[in-house]
């Protein structure tokens, strides 16, 4: 597919004015302590009119600024090196932290990142506009039909044409072609999850309050992240970023 993912962060909620643009801030955290926890929602192609790349082995990690793993000389920084951030991946019900950063032997996560996904579908958004089907009734190139008894599918017309006087066999294998009268279509799966550490990039219809994000849950994943500050911290500032890395195709 010719477009990359179109990635976007939301923090607490899932409405559009809460979309990430400068920095987070946890906020002073004394040494022996936790910061609070901030709630993070990561999208691919939110309200996008078409498709682009879905994300693949999609991992969450905390680097320096510099892209780094916050142990070189003269850009130490602790909650890097250390791994004090600590993520929950909501999306896929999970229930425990895991400690995100350099990582490193010894450590309770020695690769330093922490997968990302979701249990979420998400849904055609021509599917609440697809025609219930009817007989020798004439059809243009490119607009959706569903059978009269609901399957799964809609089916998209490819090649435009007159239906038959009767339904045909609709095909529940996704992309394959159904002949109906000189109408052609493509078999179209309504609702789609994606994989191990994927995150879709479908288009979508999500409103900007998101009160109907749960049609597009394949397309973001939710975390929760906060930082654990142990005893033995040096004080000052810790200046970091939360990266989110992955290949497309």
């Amino acid at each position: 597919m010719a477009n990359a993912p179109i990635v976007s962060w939301y923090e607490g909620t899932n409405e559009k004015s809460k979309e990430v643009k400068s920095t987070v801030n946890f906020g002073t955290v004394d040494a022996d302590s936790s910061s609070p926890t901030k709630v993070f929602y990561i999208w691919n192609n939110r309200a996008g009119t078409d498709d682009c790349s879905k994300m693949e082995e999609v991992v969450f990690t905390t680097r320096d600024r510099n892209g780094g793993t916050g142990d070189t000389v003269g850009n130490i920084v602790e909650a890097v090196r250390d791994n004090w951030f600590k993520v929950r991946v909501d999306s896929l019900g999970e229930s425990s932290f895991t400690p995100v950063g350099k990582g490193g032997v010894g450590t309770d996560n020695p690769l330093g990142t922490k997968p990302l996904g979701t249990n979420g579908t998400t849904t055609n958004k021509n599917a609440s506009s697809a025609s219930v089907w009817s007989a020798s009734t004439p059809l243009s190139l490119g607009v959706y039909v569903q059978p009269t008894t609901p399957n799964g599918f809609i089916y998209k017309v490819t090649k435009a044409g007159t239906t038959d006087g009767t339904q045909p066999t609709w095909n529940t294998v996704e992309g394959n072609t159904v002949v109906d009268g000189t109408a052609e279509y493509i078999s179209v799966k309504i609702e789609k999850k994606p994989a191990t550490q994927e995150i879709l990039g479908l288009a979508n219809i999500t409103k900007d309050d998101g009160t109907n994000a749960n049609l597009a849950g394949g397309n973001f994943v939710q975390v929760s992240v906060y930082a654990e500050v142990p005893i033995t911290a040096s004080a000052g500032k810790n200046q970091l970023v939360q990266r989110v890395s992955y290949r497309y195709v």
